[in-house]
């Protein structure tokens, strides 16, 4: 697993719930309650909620070289935290810390312990389970599950020759991708362990590569493919197996450009990068009409932005560039304000892989945003914006 750019990162890896009358009836209850204990008050005079901090992520063991350190790649309900870190001899560990900050390392039994090989959690679900990534002795990449109670299967799906896996839902589907004799293909792999192959064009010799990237809870998968001129475009592949393939409005039909899906909410809104091919990135929002709202950050600089996670409240968080390309998090809510995400420990300093920022990938239905920033070393630590 050699060391990636944060666009690798970002390339690998609006609900609102009806409100009940009686639950309503119960929350104006419990406030007046809780009035009359505070000795009254002036109306509508509650107070704001807490401003969001950031809390630094670093696993035990992890070095401090860059790009050593701890990248925090998944965050579920319980505010439970997972992601990779690369030790001082360039060994890639997973790691899953608790909701109370402990911090366990995860390494697959068959991953190399070999330098820019190893071991990645790349997602959780609400049950605790994990999945990731581990690269063994001859370098190939396979997939990984971990129950909640630290049972670890490791597997590769029917003929594959290697295999990823990127998302799983609370229902413990994954998606991920593979490589047999015919090329490449995404999977899904039901919880009872059977699997399903999908082509998102139908035709496997089209494409270079398949990167599923988001699975929700109804089992709708989100991600990007390449084609075989090497342009980007992205797919949604219905749980009944019915697949899309879109482009982005502006998306640049040369290679690299194209169109990436990052994640897909609870009700198919999905969101990713849009490249135009000019060096220039936008984030966009795809609604499960179709519809397309291609957007930025009201700061972003000439180099663009790209949207990484969704939560299923219509939150978007993600990474834009400054004027000086300085790049920082942002989070996109629901009313369409943005707000600015910039780790108090992060280098301000142009991009570079020695100089990430700040960047969000993944957002809890808490609102809670997991990622990665590095520091004026190059070093990389992960935080959680709560």
């Amino acid at each position: 697993m050699a060391p990636r750019s944060c666009l690798d990162e970002m390339r690998r890896h609006s609900r609102r719930r009806n409100v009940q009358p009686v639950y309503i009836f119960a929350c104006a209850v419990l406030l007046l309650i809780q009035t009359a204990a505070c000795g009254g008050g002036p109306s509508g005079g509650q107070n704001p909620p807490p401003t969001p901090t950031f809390t630094t992520v670093d696993a035990p063991g992890a070095g401090t070289t860059p790009p050593q350190g701890t990248s925090a790649l998944g965050i579920n309900a319980s505010d439970e935290v997972t992601g990779y870190f690369v030790d001082a001899n360039g060994v890639y560990h997973g790691f899953i810390r608790s909701s109370a900050g402990t911090v366990t390392t995860i390494d697959a039994p068959d991953a190399s312990q070999t330098r820019t090989n190893g071991t990645e959690v790349t997602a959780i679900n609400g049950s605790g389970e994990i999945i990731g990534i581990y690269s063994n002795a001859q370098g190939g990449h396979h997939s990984f599950l971990q129950t909640s109670g630290g049972t670890l299967t490791e597997f590769d799906p029917p003929n594959g020759l290697g295999s990823d896996a990127f998302a799983i839902n609370d229902g413990g589907a994954i998606a991920g991708d593979f490589a047999d004799a015919s090329g490449a293909h995404g999977y899904v792999r039901a919880a009872n362990g059977t699997f399903t192959a999908f082509d998102p064009t139908g035709n496997a010799s089209q494409v270079i590569s398949v990167a599923p990237r988001g699975i929700n809870r109804g089992g709708a998968v989100a991600g990007f493919y390449i084609d075989t001129n090497f342009v980007h475009h992205g797919f949604v592949r219905s749980a009944d197996g019915t697949t899309m393939t879109f482009d982005a409005p502006g998306a640049g039909a040369s290679a690299p450009a194209g169109t990436l899906a990052n994640d897909i909410d609870a009700n198919g809104v999905i969101i990713g990068e849009v490249d135009t091919g000019t060096g220039v990135h936008h984030s966009y929002m795809r609604n499960a009409d179709g519809t397309f709202t291609v957007f930025d950050p009201p700061t972003v600089g000439p180099a663009g932005s790209s949207a990484n996670g969704i939560d299923d409240n219509g939150v978007v968080t993600g990474i834009f560039q400054d004027a000086n390309n300085v790049q920082h998090g942002y989070v996109w809510n629901a009313d369409g304000t943005f707000t600015t995400l910039d780790d108090p420990n992060a280098a301000q300093l142009p991009f570079s892989l020695a100089s990430l920022g700040t960047n969000p990938f993944r957002i809890n239905t808490n609102g809670a945003v997991v990622g990665f920033y590095s520091d004026s070393a190059g070093t990389r630590h992960g935080f959680v914006w709560q």
